[in-house]
């Protein structure tokens, strides 16, 4: 596939591509050519419209694993996060796993904070992305909870 911005459209495109096979198989599930896939990731003036959002919408229906890139890029635009959900949850088990998660994300910011790092009372930009993990990951194992805490108050 052609070289993009990263953080651009065009590059979430190519993730959602990516994540359903590539560009043949993408090609075979919404049934539009190799062609216009690969063109649709091009940002310049001159193409001719382009994938619409409704092949992307059908992709993500038939490979939902396509989805999250798009949703990923959109939630950022709004200066949110998205992070896909697993769809079981046990409340007790998962509450521990949100604990368990939460003291992770102490555990690497105190080792950020601590005379050990680089960058005492601070973070390094790798202490950073460690943490930025860490905290979705624990973003992630919270939402799971609460979804089935919400299920639970709705009487589901």
């Amino acid at each position: 596939m052609r070289r993009v911005r990263p953080g651009s459209i065009q590059s979430s495109v190519q993730a959602s591509i990516s994540a359903a096979g590539g560009l043949e198989c993408v090609s075979d599930d919404i049934g539009v050519s190799t062609a216009n896939l690969s063109r649709a990731t091009a940002c310049d003036d001159d193409r001719p419209g382009g994938l619409g959002i409704n092949h992307f919408d059908r992709l993500g229906r038939i490979i939902p694993a396509s989805a999250v890139p798009l949703a990923q890029h959109f939630a950022h635009l709004a200066h949110g996060v998205f992070i896909p959900l697993a769809t079981e949850c046990v409340v007790g088990a998962d509450m521990s796993e949100l604990m368990l998660k939460f003291s992770s994300v102490l555990a690497t910011h105190s080792e950020a904070m601590s005379e050990r790092s680089k960058l005492p009372n601070d973070y390094t930009p790798n202490e950073a992305r460690e943490t930025i993990k860490q905290m979705d990951d624990m973003m992630a194992a919270s939402a799971v909870v609460r979804a089935a805490l919400s299920a639970k108050a709705r009487g589901v």
